[in-house]
């Protein structure tokens, strides 16, 4: 039904409010559809993550010193409280990154984690995994959405090697070993 509705220029006609308010409803309706639909609603692209998952040397002897680094992208609101590592072969060896500007950390609160670390002399040779984990205030593993929908923790991996040395090869003597006369 439509009524007539005054205005500065004159009377214009308009449908009753109950239709006007049922076709607003319906424009949202659509317009929230196409949204989803164009550009679909990907949480997965404003969640924080974990990216670098590095340690570097990658190739590893028992008593080398290695650098642990992770970076933390799209923490908007502060939620990384820390960073842990484990070796996923020996869950004992775990390690707390920091973010504190403490060497090998370059600047404290710039998001990129690190820790300095030294290969055990009795570790065993192969091939390891090294798995971080972004821990909130309170202790707990932070949740994001994974690609398929379902949760699951905010981590990333990285692989590293420790490599024995060949014992059928001869080993380099450093200047400091040699005794002072024993070549003369």
């Amino acid at each position: 039904m439509l009524l007539p509705r005054l205005t500065g220029s004159g009377a214009v006609w308009n449908r009753s409010g109950e239709d006007v308010q049922n076709k607003r409803f319906v424009w949202v309706l659509a317009l929230g559809v196409c949204v989803v639909a164009g550009v679909g609603c990907n949480a997965q692209s404003r969640q924080p993550r974990l990216v670098d998952a590095t340690i570097t040397p990658a190739r590893l002897q028992p008593g080398d010193t290695a650098v642990i680094t992770v970076q933390v992208e799209r923490d908007r609101f502060g939620i990384v409280d820390q960073v842990r590592a484990v070796v996923r072969e020996d869950r004992r060896m775990t390690f707390d990154l920091r973010d504190d500007g403490h060497l090998p950390d370059a600047e404290p609160g710039d998001g990129i984690w690190s820790l300095l670390v030294d290969v055990p002399f009795m570790a065993p040779p192969g091939e390891f995994t090294l798995e971080l984990t972004a821990y909130d205030a309170a202790g707990q593993v932070i949740s994001v959405r994974g690609p398929e929908g379902g949760e699951m923790p905010l981590s990333a991996t990285c692989v590293f090697r420790v490599e024995h040395p060949d014992p059928e090869l001869p080993q380099q003597d450093s200047p400091e070993d040699e005794v002072p006369g024993e070549n003369d």
